[in-house]
């Protein structure tokens, strides 16, 4: 499989910055896969190519990944305006490779958003599968930071969210709130997979050297941050607690911020201006050389403004990079993090915006050193049995590889050939069968009265409703208490003919004309069980429900509800030309022979009411 990989922030471990999409790539050539990765350029990063642009762009090998980059400098510091138009050339020079640049399944990556849309106008242009990882929450958390206001702007990103979820045949959620927020737009779940940022322990876990920058003691308790410096990250809670240790004398307790962003200088220019001395900022470092620095630190920090769309809806590099180096880590915020973090009993976990707590945790940090390395063991311990980056990038890899089976299928059972299949042989049947449907419309008018027909409302492909139709076989009598009998007691003679003869089912080619069924597909069932089903039973919704289905053909009532939901889920990952035409036959034998109507002792089969715990 050749796989389009779209990420404007794209970083080698010989860069500043996550690798998160290079682990990904090469765990994509390591199983038999090749990647063509389209990126940006970014202050700090580094692409792995070095040769010059030629009409703005550069391509080349890095580490069996062939890498496109384009000549569009990013940095933290620019403006919005700038910001945005950097994002905007990437997305429509991305647009070009994608329309012409030979694959078998496109991946797009945020942020930003827009990078999604190279992957939009493939799946609708070239109709090939495309799968959209996202790693940020737009508009929700530029929305909730206030960040953005114009209406105008939030609209666009809400409907380019909206169209990039619609259009990805699966979504990858790098958090549980991200996963909460994308099913909250309408998306199904079993379309949506969780794959967090994962620990690189292969570089956390090497022969670094341990360092410390200058002006930090062998006996201080070095807190380190490395990361952007943005306004997301609320490093002004770092310098209040740098303020409050101030205050108390406490000058055995060094912070050092690494990294770049929009904020810095104004961060620098605080901490000068309050000579808070125990706080140092450094430029950004490549990864080799963070992982000394982190080698030789006590604590790690995870700070970002109190803002509760962070609380569940963020997945940072920096907090798996601490894991990795087996760094206690100071969290300031609620939510998964701080969670893990208690539950785990590898770090601190303070409220937000409580200098004072923030300062304490650091000063017993100080004084029980002991607890400390017990926190770090637990640390790296979490690294290696939950966010181990080998481990997580197989599931990404899986992910990526069921897309591609899946919209194989989806291709046919979406597509204009199994819809003129439909029409053809549903519109012809109407045609061949009506002298017979409307004899039948008098003998179920004359033996069970009216109406004729048997109308009730079943979820269809997507879960939309729909009415079936079908010859009426019951009765409608009733008992004293004025409820309707048992389905054995209102079956007659005649009804059970038609439905042995599956004669009933006739009306249902009205269905099929309709576009409401497909001739062959799982079958449509009712809107009560939709709360029962599992996520991959709820996958039967993927497709066009049918008269007939792979269900139907290997036991049709006559086998358990778990049978047929399994059945009906193979045919989704299955469906092809071939396989319907082969279940068409199967049908006409069941049909005339009359096998698998009902279950054993059960006029119609039994109501389903659950899986079992």
């Amino acid at each position: 499989m050749k796989v389009l990989y779209f990420h404007q922030h794209f970083v080698t471990p010989k860069g500043a910055g996550a690798v998160r999409s290079y682990a990904m790539a090469k765990k994509l050539i390591a199983r038999g896969h090749s990647v063509t990765m389209v990126c940006g350029s970014m202050g700090g990063g580094k692409t792995g190519l070095d040769g010059p642009f030629v009409r703005g762009s550069r391509r080349g090998n890095v580490d069996g990944i062939d890498v496109i980059e384009f000549d569009l400098g990013y940095s933290n510091k620019d403006g919005f305006a700038k910001r945005t138009g950097t994002f905007l050339k990437f997305a429509l020079r991305s647009i070009r490779i994608a329309l012409f640049e030979k694959s078998d399944l496109v991946f797009a990556t945020t942020t930003p958003l827009t990078a999604g849309i190279p992957g939009i106008l493939s799946r609708w242009l070239l109709r090939k599968p495309f799968v959209f990882e996202v790693r940020d929450l737009w508009p929700e958390l530029p929305k909730a930071m206030k960040v953005i206001t114009n209406p105008l702007i939030l609209l666009g990103m809400n409907w380019l969210e909206w169209i990039s979820y619609r259009s990805a045949d699966r979504l990858i959620g790098l958090a549980p709130g991200i996963v909460d927020g994308i099913a909250g737009r309408g998306v199904a779940r079993e379309r949506i997979d969780l794959v967090p940022n994962g620990c690189d322990l292969d570089i956390f876990e090497g022969t670094t050297q341990p360092w410390r920058p200058a002006g930090v003691r062998d006996t201080d308790l070095l807190a380190i941050y490395a990361g952007t410096h943005g306004v997301a990250n609320g490093l002004d809670a770092v310098l209040d607690a740098a303020a409050e240790l101030k205050s108390q004398g406490r000058d055995d307790i060094k912070f050092v911020l690494i990294g770049q962003g929009k904020l810095k200088e104004s961060l620098q220019k605080r901490a000068a201006e309050q000579s808070l001395t125990n706080v140092l900022f450094l430029d950004s470092v490549i990864k080799s050389e963070l992982a000394g620095l982190m080698a030789s630190a006590d604590v790690g920090m995870q700070v970002l403004a109190n803002v509760p769309a962070f609380y569940y809806g963020t997945s940072p590099n920096k907090f798996f990079d601490y894991l990795s180096a087996g760094l206690p880590v100071l969290n300031n915020y609620p939510g998964w993090l701080a969670e893990l973090i208690q539950k785990n009993q590898c770090g601190y976990a303070v409220e937000p915006n409580d200098p004072k707590a923030f300062a304490e945790a650091l000063v017993h940090a100080l004084a029980y050193r002991a607890e400390l390395k017990v926190m770090g063991q637990n640390a790296r311990a979490l690294a290696k049995s939950q966010f181990h980056r080998d481990d997580l990038s197989e599931q990404w890899v899986t992910s990526l590889e069921k897309a591609a089976a899946q919209y194989k299928s989806k291709r046919y059972s979406r597509g204009i050939l199994k819809r003129m299949v439909d029409l053809v042989l549903a519109v012809s049947g109407l045609a061949v069968l009506w002298p017979l449907m409307l004899l039948l419309c008098v003998l179920v008018r004359v033996f069970l009265g009216s109406p004729i027909l048997f109308r009730q409302t079943r979820v269809g492909q997507g879960t939309k409703r729909f009415k079936l139709y079908k010859f009426r076989t019951m009765t409608d009598a009733r008992g004293q208490d004025g409820e309707l009998l048992p389905d054995n007691v209102r079956l007659t003679g005649f009804g059970k003919f038609l439905r042995k003869t599956s004669l009933d089912e006739l009306p249902q080619l009205w269905n099929v004309v309709k576009g409401d069924l497909s001739l062959i597909g799982p079958r449509p069932l009712l809107i009560e069980y939709l709360p029962l089903y599992s996520e991959t039973q709820l996958r039967r919704h993927e497709v066009r429900p049918g008269i007939s289905g792979w269900a139907q053909v290997n036991g049709r009532n006559a086998i358990s509800w778990k049978q047929k939901f399994d059945f009906d889920v193979w045919y989704v990952d299955n469906a092809s030309f071939w396989l319907d035409l082969k279940i068409i036959w199967l049908t006409l034998k069941r049909v005339l022979g009359m096998s698998g109507v009902n279950q054993d002792g059960n006029a119609t089969m039994e109501k389903f009411t659950g899986n079992e715990e």
